[in-house]
């Protein structure tokens, strides 16, 4: 892997370790939090090691599918579109959870296929 790689791999490890270390902190005051802790820290995990040059393949395949497929699963479950929105960040209707959890996995879905493509580039 080149030096560049190299530093991409670590700026966007870096990167989206902060980010999912942001989300896992502030599920700690969803409603359920045995859920989705364990998700959002798996996340970190996986952006750690990229940014150490470490990724599973394997893993980061399973762990794509699981995030994507389970973001669907939530989006389909909206009754109506409401939004992300509405009076700041607080929870106003159960369509808003859903649809900012399948958006939280989805991103977690590209982060684990941007990690993929640069273990792939080696």
């Amino acid at each position: 892997m080149s030096i560049t790689m190299r530093k991409i791999q670590f700026i966007l490890g870096a990167f989206f370790s902060l980010v999912f270390a942001l989300f896992t902190y502030w599920q700690l005051n969803d409603p359920d939090p045995i859920l989705w802790v364990p998700v959002y820290a798996t996340a970190v995990y996986t952006s750690l090691q990229a940014m150490r040059g470490k990724t599973n393949p394997e893993l980061l395949i399973v762990l794509f599918c699981l995030s994507l497929f389970a973001g669907l699963q939530l989006w389909v479950e909206m009754t109506a579109w409401e939004g992300f929105l509405t009076d700041g960040l607080s929870m106003k209707t159960h369509n808003q959870e859903l649809a900012r959890e399948a958006v939280g996995l989805w991103i977690a879905s590209a982060s684990f296929a941007l990690f993929y493509g640069l273990e792939k580039n080696k």
